[in-house]
């Protein structure tokens, strides 16, 4: 069995890259034959960059973003590193458009992440393309049953099995064996991490933080994540000056994997209120399950991807993006009650799945489609919202 992987990105500042990266090596653990597709220019991975086997397409995000350039670019690529393999996999949704071209009578299987496998569907433009597509595929993955539930009925069936994200938890542990603990930040602060866009909310976590700041005038908030959307950032920085949070929230920009393990562990809580925009949403927020895996409590927006990461009231808090007065009583009922948010923190230890898991249902997903034989696999069931 040897499929043909292919992504837009192997870049951890991406979340399709993250994605492919953490299921790519976790399908090589368990032996998985494959080819990898992925534009050169985008792969940070230097384990994945290595491999012999490791081929070249042109990037959606950053060259072909127009439907029919990127499939007449990429279907011959496609056809020609898929003669010796048996089944093709996109990990990121518009490569399914020239996987469907070439791929002729092998297996076609996709996985659906968010904006990119929904939001086509209402253009008129774009329609066409993904309905080739998706009525091609064999398997459609979407990464938690809020995207799945965005999809249009025709999509939503035997053909579909939601698969979540994983996490490695080893990396994120607040002290792995024979490391030292992180030393303790002067003052206490509630975390964000992803780019400064609308779409992630942070016009709304701001307005809760005002409130909490009154009341716990020692807490910061720290905000990771770069930005290309220059006219939001600059709203973001009237919204702190307006609200009087000058020198109480710090935009980092962007940071190294390696500090952000180190931001997941020293914080005291993590929150991110995503909102839609645009058909524009939060498939699953891994985030949130980043910061578990470091042992934090977690407070996201309901009807979002968070549902499928946050047990309300378990490993973290469910509130309304848009009731500030919400999540500001969800951050300080954590902020003030330490054991609560220690409880809350080792729930989500035990909630966040790893990406062997992924791996696993993804192999036998495999041996399916191809005509193995499906050994059973050993995973709890996932909720995946």
């Amino acid at each position: 069995m040897r499929l043909l992987l292919v992504t837009d990105t192997l870049a951890p500042t991406y979340g399709w890259g993250t994605y492919s990266i953490g299921l790519i090596r976790a399908l090589a653990r368990r032996g998985l034959d494959f080819r990898l597709l992925s534009p050169r220019g985008l792969c940070e991975a230097e384990d994945l960059a290595r491999l012999p086997d490791h081929g070249v397409v042109t990037s959606f995000v950053s060259e072909t973003r127009r439907l029919p350039r990127l499939a007449l670019a990429n279907a011959p690529r496609i056809w020609r590193a898929l003669r010796d393999c048996d089944a093709v996999h996109c990990l990121t949704e518009p490569y399914a458009i020239p996987a469907a071209i070439a791929v002729g009578r092998k297996p076609l299987l996709v996985t659906l992440h968010g904006t990119y496998a929904v939001r086509p569907f209402s253009r008129p433009r774009e329609r066409p393309w993904y309905e080739l597509a998706y009525r091609r595929a064999n398997r459609l993955f979407p990464v938690s049953h809020f995207t799945e539930r965005l999809l249009p009925a025709r999509f939503r069936g035997p053909r579909t099995l939601v698969v979540p994200h994983g996490v490695e938890v080893e990396r994120f542990a607040a002290r792995a064996a024979g490391e030292p603990v992180t030393s303790p930040p002067e003052r206490p602060f509630l975390l964000s991490v992803g780019p400064i866009k609308r779409r992630k909310g942070y016009h709304h976590t701001l307005e809760a933080f005002a409130r909490v700041r009154a009341a716990r005038p020692d807490v910061e908030y720290w905000i990771a994540g770069g930005t290309d959307d220059r006219v939001f950032l600059g709203q973001i920085q009237e919204q702190i000056t307006t609200l009087g949070l000058q020198g109480a929230v710090r935009l980092l920009g962007r940071i190294s994997e390696e500090e952000k393990v180190r931001l997941y562990q020293q914080c005291a809580l993590f929150w991110l209120l995503p909102v839609s925009d645009d058909q524009q949403f939060e498939a699953f927020g891994l985030v949130y399950w980043e910061a578990n895996a470091a042992g934090k409590p977690i407070i996201g927006a309901l009807r979002t991807g968070a549902e499928g990461a946050i047990d309300h009231g378990d490993n973290g808090f469910l509130v309304d993006a848009a009731d500030p007065e919400a999540a500001a009583r969800a951050a300080l009922d954590l902020l003030n009650d330490p054991a609560r948010a220690s409880i809350m923190g080792e729930a989500g230890r035990r909630k966040v799945r790893p990406w062997d898991d992924a791996a696993a249902m993804m192999m036998d997903q495999y041996r399916a489609v191809l005509g193995g034989p499906r050994p059973a696999t050993p995973l709890a069931p996932a909720e995946a919202g």
